[in-house]
């Protein structure tokens, strides 16, 4: 009888234990796997400290450096585009591409370009007949391809356009040198002025700037902006003025290395 009892009591205790399993362990067990695969199946963010819809920085595009937008001529502006083709062979050699506007009422120099000129281009405004007001000419110099590379010849290269224009202006004196920006553009200039004697006109003042701008491709020539003043311009008063106010803006606001 008691082997019959205990008998008993062991399916009874065994019949709970499978009813306690499906009835509440097991479907504890099942939510816990859910739970699991739905984590999983989570992306995890790419930065912990950055919400999972915001991109890490390495994702960012980089904006290209030294590419300026895109200028917007005035309806009086022309357009000059160094060619290769309409220069001397002495210039081809150290052909880049570049471009700039203008103002139609400016004369260009036919004589730039060719021959022994060492200008690709030289553009002027100026009283008539031939009174100058403001100009520009563009050349080039031998570049080690990039800014950093340049910094230690910038100095020399000053050194020797200064010690030219000494020996050629009146009372000549070199004002400044120093890093520049032309639009866009890391460059090198140094500023200068001195007087001119003129027949009908008389003592005129002249300033003027030289920039060097190294090339953004890294290639191994860069350009040379010459530019004049004097004080028959009525908006300019000063070296600083050179420019910076006048019509020569425009021209180094419209500069582009490249063929846009």
């Amino acid at each position: 009888m008691i082997l019959g009892i205990l008998a008993v009591l062991l399916v009874l205790g065994l019949g709970v234990v499978v009813a306690a399993y499906f009835v509440v362990v097991r479907p504890m067990l099942a939510k816990r796997q859910a739970e699991r695969t739905i984590t999983s199946a989570e992306p995890a963010p790419a930065n912990p400290g950055l919400p999972p819809t915001t991109a890490s920085p390495s994702e960012v595009s980089k904006p290209v450096e030294n590419e300026p937008p895109p200028y917007s001529p005035p309806a009086d502006a022309l357009q000059f585009v160094n060619s290769k083709e309409n220069t001397s062979d002495k210039l081809a050699s150290h052909h880049f591409d570049f471009s700039f506007y203008y103002p139609n009422r400016w004369e260009k120099d036919s004589k730039a370009g060719t021959g022994d000129s060492a200008n690709f281009v030289e553009v002027h405004r100026q009283l008539p007949p031939n009174f100058p007001q403001e100009s520009m000419a563009i050349s080039w110099y031998d570049s080690l391809g990039s800014m950093e590379a340049d910094q230690s010849s910038f100095h020399s290269f000053v050194e020797s356009k200064s010690s030219a224009f000494a020996k050629s202006i009146d009372n000549y004196k070199k004002v400044s040198e120093g890093p520049t920006k032309v639009g866009a553009y890391n460059g090198y200039e140094f500023r200068f002025e001195g007087v001119s004697q003129n027949a009908e006109k008389g003592q005129l003042k002249i300033w003027g700037r030289v920039v060097w701008l190294p090339p953004t491709d890294g290639s191994k020539t860069g350009a040379t902006l010459l530019m004049f003043a004097t004080s028959l311009a009525p908006e300019l008063h000063a070296v600083d003025d050179v420019g910076e106010k006048g019509e020569l803006p425009m021209l180094l606001q419209s500069f582009r290395f490249g063929t846009k």
